[in-house]
């Protein structure tokens, strides 16, 4: 059996040392090493030169290259988990991601607490890996459905908005034991504490807003994998306001 290991990309910068507590944290949870790659376009720089603290049994590796061509290829040759870095390591970031979280994103799995849940297949890819994570953190898994009143299902399958979304009293409830039923065919919930919460409107905003509001140590989002304008508009709102670390799961 392979060990488990976590793959955390670093550039030097104090913005991507960003990642490495969130790092530590999931290599708990996860069981996992640490694996940091040290990537610079010009010279490599020796793990002394880093002045890391990292857990025991974790490695730092110096490589160099294209920074996101060079963590896609360790990735490839490390089998990680997950991959856990910064989403950006400019002192001013003007764009939703940086050049390297962007293609990093686009070809492999990038990290993620929140669960927002549209009700479609695709995103209930990302149940799974977020029921499991928040089980063996004892945390509670908390789902967010966001919806419109006119909103309609976009793939077969999906499960449907409650009718009366502005008064969930009426259909809220059976809504939800629907829910909860398909997450255990899923995955076998265990002692999982699954809490359901209800909202209306822009999704991105409402996401970002019960995160802040319920205190979310993780947001656990499900991709299509398409990020082109005018895809993944949800998503990439959500990785510009948020506030706490995000897992992206590609479905």
């Amino acid at each position: 059996m392979s060990e488990a290991v976590i793959l955390v990309p670093l550039d030097g910068s104090e913005q991507a040392l960003a990642a490495l507590p969130v790092a530590k944290v999931l290599g708990e949870i996860e069981r996992a090493a640490l694996r940091i790659v040290h990537v610079s376009e010009r010279r490599p720089v020796s793990a002394e030169l880093l002045k890391l603290e990292v857990p025991d049994g974790s490695t730092v590796d110096a490589r160099t290259g294209e920074p996101a061509a060079e963590i896609l290829l360790a990735a490839g040759e490390m089998k990680p988990r997950l991959i856990v870095m910064c989403t950006h390591t400019a002192a001013k970031p003007g764009r939703t991601l940086g050049s390297t979280a962007t293609n990093v994103l686009r070809n492999a799995p990038c990290p993620v607490v929140l669960v927002p849940h549209d009700g479609t297949p695709t995103t209930s890819a990302a149940l799974r890996p977020a029921a499991e994570l928040a089980e063996r953190a004892s945390a509670e898994l908390l789902v967010a459905h966001v919806t419109g009143i006119r909103a309609a299902p976009a793939e077969p399958g999906s499960l449907t908005t409650p009718r009366y979304v502005d008064q969930p009293q009426h259909e809220w409830p059976a809504w939800t034991r629907e829910f909860v039923k398909r997450l255990e065919c899923i995955c076998p919930l265990g002692h999982l504490h699954v809490r359901m919460v209800l909202a209306h409107g822009n999704p991105a905003a409402e996401i970002v807003r019960l995160a802040k509001k319920q205190a979310a140590d993780l947001m656990v989002l499900a991709w299509r994998g398409k990020w082109e304008v005018p895809r993944a508009v949800t998503l990439k709102d959500i990785l510009r306001e948020a506030q706490c670390p995000i897992m992206v799961v590609r479905a």
